[in-house]
């Protein structure tokens, strides 16, 4: 028996032992494990990562194609990541940089304009951001703190801060006529600039914040005095930073191009960059967001029309009023470039193609079909109601004379002696055409009666001849306006008569009333951050919005 027992304590004391051990194995594997995990230590999150700076830093290239976007009856609010920005002093002037007071263009008045589609608005997507990489990269404060203040410096310009991530992309560049000129002009960039020729070929560097002699020489354009080729093109070495021409401020580059003895100057800018110094010339910057925006919808989509249209044309538009008022950098504002950024690419289409979204200030009550004012129709530019109400330029009133009226026929080679009276439908309401009436009023052609004989004169040169603001007037012969029935009066009695002509509107009538958009604006529920849609839906008719980049 106790041999056995003696066996028996053996053989368990030999089991107990086995288990002993193994569980020290893995007692002793799980603290080796643990101790690799507590050798790695996460990263901060208010660190960014070496990868994450070089992520902001890196052009994300995209290509050039429309986003269709399906009809709807509702617009869908655009989804967008916008970075937030502060004012800051203008490079040029060291000042804070005021809202500037818009200026009429060439296709419109200073106003804002909106632009409308049947269509449902475009949803932008938000990037899509890499996974991050298993490996582990050290970061500290202090690099993350320089890496972000490195990409905010570059992108301070004038009064706008603008995030890399919102203006670089694979846009077109639009070639802006600065102007045409005989005599030498300085150009200054506070970063590096790169010299190329006619062939894109780099010819020489000339260094930051260094004033740059450049002319024209013998049909060849001279860069500090040395000449060069016949097109000479001047980039800043970094594409964020602005450059000063005879003292302005613009984004992009400067192609300088001889020709017959002049310099024609030529800025070539990624379309959205040109929008910021674009929009707050043609509207107010004080006016409700969604008119804003509607006016960098129309201008992106009028530019990119024109760009179409001028493609083998040594520019694309000026920077007048012949096309749309462009002050580069110095002209930008925080509100209108909100609004560029928000509808970043977003384009009216009529057949596929960017319309030629022509806006004007003020529709004076309603707008007009193309054909009534052009002679060509163009389907998505027809009559609409207008909103503008209750400022000067919706209604206003000149006061001359006959023997003035006369004298101006006179200059303009249409006289007919003494006046005896006008042939012209009476304005009656909008929407009521006449055979010498639009579809809002606007006067096709008006024909004056005299002593010598008649002649018919059409509304556009009607209104120059007459330096009115728009062809939606009539005339009150010895009748003021104010003070009678609204009746018109179109007869002269010969003696010393009076002539009262009282209009409406402001521009062309043609698509956007800038006015309108503003008043239209003011009526947007709250919270719908996509009404833009809403205003450019009323005045372009038929027209689709695609997210073009």
């Amino acid at each position: 028996m106790k041999t056995k027992r003696l066996q028996l304590m053996i053989m368990a004391t030999l089991f107990l032992g086995v288990n002993i051990g193994g569980a020290s194995v893995a007692h002793g594997a799980t603290l080796q494990n643990k101790g690799t995990v507590v050798t790695k230590k996460p990263t901060p999150k208010s660190t960014v990562s070496n990868t994450t700076v070089s992520k902001v830093n890196t052009t994300k290239k995209s290509s050039f194609r429309p986003l269709a976007t399906k009809p709807a009856a509702k617009p869908v609010t655009i989804t967008k990541t916008v970075s937030k920005s502060t004012a800051t002093k203008s490079a040029t002037t060291g000042k804070a940089t005021m809202a500037i007071k818009p200026a009429a263009s060439g296709t419109s008045k200073p106003t804002a304009k909106p632009a409308v589609t049947d269509e449902k608005p475009v949803v932008q997507k938000r990037a899509t951001e890499k996974t991050a990489t298993k490996k582990v990269v050290k970061t500290t404060d202090a690099n993350s703190i320089q890496a972000n203040t490195a990409v905010i410096t570059r992108n301070k310009v004038g009064s706008v801060v603008t995030p890399t991530t919102e203006r670089k992309e694979n846009m077109p560049n639009v070639r802006v006529l600065l102007g045409s000129r005989s005599s030498d002009a300085t150009v200054t960039s506070t970063a590096n600039m790169v010299v190329l020729n006619s062939g894109n070929g780099q010819v020489s560097t000339i260094s930051a914040n260094r004033g740059t002699s450049i002319g024209v020489r013998g049909g060849k354009i001279a860069v500090n005095g040395k000449t060069i080729d016949s097109v000479v093109t001047l980039k800043p070495a970094n594409s964020d930073a602005p450059f000063l021409f005879e003292g302005k401020g613009y984004r992009g580059g400067l192609t300088l191009r001889a020709n017959n003895g002049t310099m024609m100057v030529i800025n070539a800018v990624p379309l959205e960059d040109y929008l910021y110094g674009v929009v707050p010339q043609e509207v107010v910057p004080s006016w409700p967001a969604a008119a804003l925006e509607a006016q960098a919808v129309a201008a992106r989509t009028y530019a990119l029309h024109t760009m179409e249209q001028n493609k083998g044309k040594f520019y694309d538009v000026s920077n007048s009023t012949d096309h749309q008022v462009y002050s580069g950098v110095s002209g930008e504002s925080q509100a209108t470039t909100n609004a560029v950024n928000k509808t970043k690419g977003i384009v009216m289409l009529y057949d596929q193609r960017p319309i030629n979204a022509l806006f004007h200030s003020d529709g004076g009550g309603y707008t007009e079909d193309s054909v009534n004012v052009w002679g060509s129709d163009v389907p998505y530019l027809k009559g609409v109601k207008d909103f503008s109400t209750g400022t000067s330029t919706s209604n206003w009133t000149v006061t001359t004379s006959r023997q003035a009226l006369e004298s101006k026929l006179n200059a303009a080679s249409k006289g007919v002696g003494k006046l005896k009276s006008i042939q012209l439908t009476p304005l009656g309401k909008p929407g009521q055409q006449t055979y010498d009436r639009g579809v809002s009023g606007r006067i096709k052609s008006a024909t004056f009666i005299g002593t010598s004989g008649k002649t018919t004169v059409d509304g556009d040169a009607l209104r120059s001849i007459l330096g009115l603001k728009s062809t939606l007037f009539d005339f009150y012969v010895n009748h003021n306006p104010a003070k009678g029935t609204g009746k018109a009066y179109h007869s002269f009695t010969g003696k010393n008569d009076t002539v009262y002509i009282k209009g409406h509107g402001w521009g062309h009538g043609l698509g956007m009333s800038q006015w309108g958009a503003a008043e239209m604006a003011k009526r947007a529920n709250p919270g719908d951050t996509n009404y833009y849609q809403t205003i450019l839906r009323h005045y372009y008719s038929g027209i689709t919005l695609k997210k073009m980049y």
